[in-house]
């Protein structure tokens, strides 16, 4: 037993959060008001973020069916998009929403207390390509009992579950109990990367502050840790790349703290690199950065569509996939080399060509395997079979 996971503050922490929800939920009451149709609840991590597949789905379906209603959950300093409303997560109007909402759709679970109504279709898009097991694939004790009731409560109520590639249609429904439709699209977060432009890049390193169209742009993206948390239970920030790491003229890293770890101080990370965790959207970071460094983060399969530089930086390999276990040999299949010093990622990088030259072909068959539908209209085969334009 981590005997720091179940300190005092720990559980006094995780006790005052539930108590605290107990009362916002008393504001939901599904099932008093009827459903109002032709309105879609948007829900990316509960407002953490505004972006993922819920947008670029968003995006199409405000194109095809403009008669809808939009609302987006946000949470923090997060703007809705144009067209839409945006409810503060867990206020009186995001829980009414909640509750009639004809279309509810979220990259992740919804909070412990929803439950779906009569006449509501929920669209569960996920958040990613799991190299790590998930819930029911995990060991019994791994994860608490209540965790999987609410994974439980959640698949039931979806309608339908996106899968990225035939790896998910496998993976997915099985690890989430899940035994309803699956609409096997691609990702449509990741449509973006395939019909980018030139100028769009541009722009987005410009946004940045990156305008050397030489600088070598840099994204390091690593994910959370099961086993590393705070005394109250937070899970704290991951960098393997120290704040005073003398970084070469010409590179420049960029730091995406994984939405777990928002609650940890994320500045002067990696190197000096510009701390992009709030950054609205990610996948403008894909097509901004150079090459990508990561560790187990999902991020590895959505970056690949780009065919761009993966270095991953583990240091933690062991201890992490014995403790989480992973899908497939990550070790012999990796699209990149898997370092443990960020001496060694300074390295590399300083020799891109030859390490991409090392891994192409196993690269080439980390997007065969896992990038065949990114064509960039995954978002409208999604659409399509959920919102069917109307004659």
């Amino acid at each position: 037993m981590n005997i720091k996971a179940y300190s005092p503050k720990r559980i006094i922490g995780a006790l005052r959060r539930r108590g605290l929800a107990y009362v916002r939920k008393l504001q939901y009451r599904p099932g008093v008001k009827p459903i109002q149709k032709g309105t879609v609840l948007f829900d990316s991590f509960n407002g953490k973020v505004v972006g993922d597949s819920p947008l670029d789905i968003f995006l199409e379906v405000q194109k095809v069916r403009p008669d809808l209603k939009f609302f987006w959950t946000i949470a923090g300093d997060k703007q809705a998009p144009a067209g839409s409303v945006g409810l503060k997560f867990e206020s009186r109007e995001w829980f009414d929403a909640l509750a009639s909402s004809e279309y509810l759709v979220a990259n992740s679970a919804l909070p412990w207390y929803f439950r779906k109504q009569p006449g509501q279709t929920y669209l569960q898009t996920w958040h990613g390509t799991p190299l790590k097991r998930l819930v029911f694939d995990l060991p019994a004790g791994d994860v608490t009992r209540a965790y999987l009731d609410l994974m439980d409560r959640e698949a039931a109520a979806w309608d339908y579950l996106i899968s990225p590639n035939p790896f998910c249609t496998e993976v997915l429904p099985r690890a989430f109990h899940y035994d309803g439709p699956v609409l096997e699209t691609g990702y449509p977060r990741n449509d973006r990367l395939t019909t980018h432009t030139p100028e769009d890049r541009a722009a987005i390193r410009k946004r940045l502050g990156v305008t050397d169209d030489k600088t070598m742009l840099v994204l390091y993206a690593p994910t959370w840790r099961d086993y590393q948390r705070s005394a109250t239970g937070d899970w704290q920030l991951v960098s393997y790349l120290e704040p005073d790491l003398a970084v070469p003229t010409g590179i420049q890293f960029m730091f995406r703290g994984h939405t777990n770890t928002n609650n940890s101080k994320s500045a002067s990370v990696a190197g000096g690199a510009i701390d992009v965790t709030g950054y609205p959207d990610i996948t403008e970071l894909y097509i901004a950065a150079d090459a990508l460094v990561t560790d187990f983060s999902s991020v590895m399969f959505d970056f690949s569509v780009t065919g761009k530089p993966i270095i991953f930086l583990a240091p933690d390999l062991a201890r992490y996939r014995a403790e989480r276990g992973f899908y497939f040999d990550f070790e012999n299949e990796a699209p990149g080399p898997i370092l443990s010093t960020a001496e060694e990622v300074l390295e590399t990088l300083g020799k891109l060509p030859e390490t991409a030259k090392t891994y192409q072909k196993a690269y080439k068959h980390w997007q065969e395997r896992f990038n065949s539908l990114e064509d960039g209209k995954a978002s409208k085969r999604v659409v399509s079979a959920v919102w069917p334009t109307r004659e």
